[in-house]
């Protein structure tokens, strides 16, 4: 009976075993496997990016109109109260009270998903890589331009961060206020751009991207000419008060959007965005030309 029991045990023991090492022998040899179909992936999507990139090389030696072209997307745009040109902020960080919207298009790109913006809303800044769409000089030919702030002095147009250039494509610095990354929307604040302004990309501001030497720059660019104040008639604050609302739900505007949008409006006329021909006709107090003197200048629809 004992030699019987032990017998069963062993032949327990050696099917255990045996069943074991066909387990073990499977899983070696499935391992194998996916090792062998990841080696060939990854080869052959090695292989087509290579064959990708020549194609590409071989597309930008084809000579055309411009040394090298790229056909590109862009990635979204940006909704602001600043509908025309002029009156719009000539430098984000001069008119901080100004609020807009980045809405980003995944239509136009597939890796544009919530993903994407996971992480953005830890950086207080970002810059904005974006056309001038609203430019009227398709061909720009000019060498030399006259910056507004210059004052009848002519630069290089590489010297200067005109919006009449070669290639239509500005450089500006944000504040991000919130991201919502269900709706693919970042709300942003500081801004210098009109409404509808194409954006090509969106990169985080960095410690680094700051100089640590000094930084130098011609005169004119320093050059005080703000004026020293705005007075408001009761008529344009009731244009105002009732535009408050649609301020808030599209531009993105806190809660008391009046105050913001006056000051957004104070911020922007104290730079005097008149042209330069009636700049310069400015009374001795730094007021505005003429009693009675106008300026359209377009503010969300107002």
């Amino acid at each position: 009976m004992t030699l019987s029991s032990n017998s069963k045990s062993a032949a327990l023991a050696g099917a255990a075993a045996l069943a074991a090492c066909a387990y073990a022998w499977h899983l070696r040899k499935r391992l194998e496997r996916e090792q062998r179909l990841r080696k060939e992936e990854r080869k052959g999507r090695t292989r087509a990016e290579a064959a990708l990139r020549n194609l590409s090389k071989q597309r930008d030696r084809i000579p055309t109109q411009s040394l090298r072209t790229r056909q590109v997307a862009a990635i979204g745009h940006v909704e602001t109260p600043f509908v025309k040109r002029s009156g719009t902020p000539r430098q984000g960080m001069v008119c901080p009270s100004s609020r807009g919207v980045v809405k980003l298009d995944q239509a136009a790109h597939a890796c544009l998903s919530r993903a994407a913006l996971d992480g953005l809303e830890d950086y207080s800044h970002i810059w904005v890589l974006f056309e001038f769409h609203a430019n009227t000089d398709m061909h720009f030919k000019a060498a030399k331009v006259a910056p507004p702030r210059g004052y009848g002095a002519k630069v290089g147009w590489l010297a200067t961060r005109a919006p009449h250039r070669a290639v239509p494509v500005g450089l500006s610095l944000v504040k991000v206020d919130s991201v919502d990354a269900k709706n693919l929307h970042i709300h942003i604040s500081a801004l210098d751009l009109c409404h509808g302004t194409p954006v090509w990309d969106i990169k985080p501001y960095v410690p680094w991207d700051a100089p640590q030497s000094e930084i130098r720059y011609p005169a004119w660019v320093s050059r005080n000419d703000v004026l020293k104040g705005v007075r408001w008639e009761s008529q344009a604050l009731d244009a105002l008060r009732k535009l408050a609302p649609s301020l808030l739900e599209t531009y993105g505007f806190p809660t008391d959007a009046l105050d913001d949008a006056q000051k957004t409006l104070e911020e922007v006329l104290v730079q005097d965005p008149r042209n330069k021909r009636r700049r310069k006709t400015r009374g001795p107090d730094g007021a505005g030309a003429g009693t009675g003197a106008s300026y359209r200048i377009p503010f969300a629809g107002l």
